[in-house]
């Protein structure tokens, strides 16, 4: 099996305009513009710690994207996929994006604490993937040509260049820790027209 490959893997090794953003940020505390910092330094711990928040399993969090797809719904259904079945579904080429809104909190000398959104997007593209399905649950498979880059921007200002941007070739086969990503179950449709007209 592959070693877990992390959202933040996925995160530019350049991040030249961090600091001058974030300083624009921080500054807009009157106090925090007077103190003399090392901006350079402030970039690189945010780096760090935008790392670590986005430190959850790659091939989990697109694995989340694909069991919302509705060909997967009747496998959330015990009564057509009893317990203990396997089963594999084979999904052709396809692209996805999906946004995470990572925020961490700033705290500079005795300056009240300033927390900071951002925005990475993860951009994915497979040759196709066939996707192995447990007890509701996806549990691993394997994919084509498969690879998944990240954008970081805050507050909408991009914070490298698209040059910049790492595109990490995703691992043939993988495996989830178990019980794997939950396929939702779809509510019936008499169900889904009481619960609207309540």
């Amino acid at each position: 099996m592959a070693e877990h490959m992390k959202v933040g893997d996925l995160l530019a090794g350049r991040l030249d305009s961090m600091a001058e953003t974030v300083r624009g940020r921080l500054c807009d505390d009157e106090k925090v513009g007077k103190m003399k910092l090392d901006w350079g330094f402030v970039g690189d711990e945010l780096h760090t710690a935008l790392k670590a928040a986005l430190d959850c399993d790659l091939m989990g969090f697109l694995a989340a994207s694909w069991a919302k797809a509705k060909e997967l719904a009747d496998y959330a259904d015990p009564a057509k996929h009893p317990p203990g079945e396997r089963s594999a579904v084979a999904f052709g080429a396809h692209d996805f994006a999906r946004a995470i809104k990572p925020v961490v909190a700033v705290t500079v000398a005795h300056c009240p604490c300033v927390e900071l959104e951002f925005t990475f997007e993860v951009t994915a593209h497979f040759g196709g993937v066939r996707l192995a399905v447990v007890d509701g649950h996806i549990v691993g498979g394997d994919v084509g040509e498969a690879w998944a880059s990240g954008k970081l921007s805050m507050h909408g200002v991009p914070l490298h260049k698209d040059a910049d941007s790492k595109k990490l070739q995703l691992p043939g086969k993988f495996e989830l820790d178990p019980p794997g990503v939950e396929i939702p179950r779809l509510m019936p449709r008499a169900r889904q027209e009481k619960s609207g007209a309540a």
